[in-house]
């Protein structure tokens, strides 16, 4: 687990986020749809990519809320960042999930993300 500033990551998540994922073909093509979008919003995990996506990780904290969900498992809010790449501007939904019972105030894990392309 890495622990970002205010919020807490699987390792194995940056291989979903960079393409690298075979598990199905389901998660096999959103991870390639994901490596795609983020080189097009400038993330690039050779030049500085994970960094810049920790970055925009913290940043989700403060950002606007989209949409907020809660089952027997704990409660996920979906904040997004606006992000602007060379190729294209757009944004990236971030799923900060808390556990259980556990207060909106503790450390979230990153549960996903969904990177926006605007046309």
């Amino acid at each position: 687990m890495i622990q970002g500033n205010g919020f807490s990551i699987k390792e194995s998540k940056f291989d979903y986020f960079f393409g690298r994922v075979t598990s199905s073909p389901h998660n096999q093509a959103r991870s390639l749809q994901n490596l795609q979008d983020l080189k097009k919003l400038g993330i690039n995990e050779a030049a500085g990519g994970r960094e810049r996506l920790m970055q925009i990780l913290e940043d989700g904290l403060s950002s606007p809320e989209v949409r907020r969900t809660t089952n027997d498992y704990g409660t996920t809010i979906v904040r997004q960042v606006e992000v602007s790449g060379a190729e294209a501007r757009g944004a990236i939904e971030i799923f900060y999930f808390y556990p259980g019972g556990s207060s909106l105030s503790a450390r979230p894990e990153i549960s996903s993300i969904i990177p926006k392309i605007y046309h």
